[in-house]
């Protein structure tokens, strides 16, 4: 989970060149929501950005990054920002990084909420999940700076860290390759669909063959698109999606990457 925060002295969203919400004074937040990420990084995102000094100290403002929102009574505006993990392998944007869905906004409301708990319900404003909107702000100073939390895997204690490591064991992750080498086999596996197992195999990666594509992406897309059955669930429609946005051609090529593979 990924925030991009500027301080401002206003904010708005428009929708529909409509004002949707607008604060004054405080912090515009840009929210991007992670494959992986859960209640653990909402909360340790909204409490940081309640504690982060970012203004003059209330008293004497020659003493700079003394004081927080709380501290002023400032405001926040919180928009969902998936395009903050998009990658470049290709000049086209890949949002396979960023979570999508009904899965993404369940925590982006989660994150104010978190942030309304810790300012106060009329302190923070918000965008639509998922709307197109214009945002327009007044940075001052300009103040602009990130917040990343601990992915769901990591952890910031050593200990626990080391811990935790023997749960990953090496056995665990051929039989996630070799689910993606027989997409036929998926079905069989625990008697769910294959659609099933590759919306799960695809939660955490990419794609099917790995973080490259390869000759299986090409196979199960191509039986798509012959079958014309396109996908619902996220992870799935977003890696159909994606593939799609490949030629034939290129397609045709990922048989090399399945060579190396095996």
């Amino acid at each position: 989970m990924k925030l991009v925060i500027q301080r401002v002295t206003r904010a708005s969203v428009l929708i529909d060149e409509q004002i949707h919400s607008r604060i004054g004074k405080g912090l515009l937040l840009l929210l991007g929501i992670e494959q992986g990420d859960g209640l653990e990084q909402v909360n340790h995102l909204a409490a940081k950005v309640a504690k982060l000094r970012l203004w003059p100290d209330l008293k004497d403002s020659k003493k700079q990054w003394a004081s927080s929102v709380v501290d002023n009574g400032f405001e926040l505006l919180v928009v969902s920002q998936f395009t903050l993990f998009a990658t470049f392998k290709k000049p086209k944007p890949d949002f396979h990084q960023a979570m999508g869905g009904s899965q993404a906004e369940g925590l982006y409301e989660a994150f104010v909420t978190k942030c309304r708990s810790e300012l106060a319900p009329e302190k923070v404003s918000t965008g639509s999940f998922g709307a197109m909107m214009q945002v327009e702000l007044c940075n001052d100073g300009p103040v602009t700076v990130e917040l990343v939390s601990p992915s769901s895997t990591q952890s910031t204690d050593p200990s626990a860290a080391a811990s935790a490591a023997p749960s990953a064991t090496p056995s665990a992750a051929p039989s996630i390759a070799g689910a993606a080498r027989s997409p036929t086999s998926l079905s069989t596996r625990d008697g769910s669909s294959p659609s099933c197992q590759l919306e799960e195999l695809l939660q955490m990666q990419p794609y099917l063959g790995g973080y490259f594509p390869d000759a299986r992406d090409a196979e199960q897309f191509t039986k798509m698109s012959q079958e014309g059955r396109f996908p619902s669930s996220p992870n799935l429609a977003r890696w159909y999606e994606h593939v799609a946005s490949f030629s034939e051609m290129e397609r045709s090529i990922w048989a090399t990457h399945r060579c190396v593979a095996d």
